[in-house]
């Protein structure tokens, strides 16, 4: 069953899929697009992508406010933080280890990746945790 552009649109934010989001919202905004239209109605090639581009990296949609850093502590081994800027991620690893971050990497683009949960043995990916986290910066835990 096709999805509308209204669901379209919740599924591009709940997964963190900003371009999506913000093509979604242009067309709708535009009159391109009704909210209640099947997503097979969104012209993509008449849409103005640098337009697009540019609400995308201005965050209209305030999306991705939070993002996935991992901190490197010892041989093949990470500490995993969810924090919206990478100063927050550092400072929470300096109170859980207490020591500075040398490295902090930056790895949204993997927040689809799951991890396997020893304690309930369940499987989440990071957008889940991301989810079910009260508060940011969040320590998801080592690796």
């Amino acid at each position: 069953m096709e999805l509308t552009v209204k669901e379209l649109f919740h599924d591009a934010i709940l997964y963190d899929v900003p371009h999506m989001a913000h093509a979604v919202y242009y067309a709708v905004e535009k009159g391109l697009v009704q909210w209640d239209d099947l997503e097979s109605r969104i012209p993509y090639e008449r849409l103005d992508h640098d337009a697009i581009k540019k609400i995308r990296d201005e965050n209209w949609l305030e999306m991705c406010t939070v993002k996935l850093f991992v901190i490197p502590i010892g041989r093949r081994r990470f500490a995993i933080y969810l924090a919206e800027r990478e100063e927050e991620a550092r400072v929470q690893h300096r109170q859980i280890y207490g020591g500075p971050a040398k490295q902090v990497m930056d790895v949204s683009g993997r927040m689809d990746a799951s991890v396997y949960c020893e304690e309930t043995g369940v499987w989440q990916s990071f957008w889940e945790l991301k989810r079910q986290a009260v508060e940011f910066p969040c320590f998801v835990g080592e690796m």
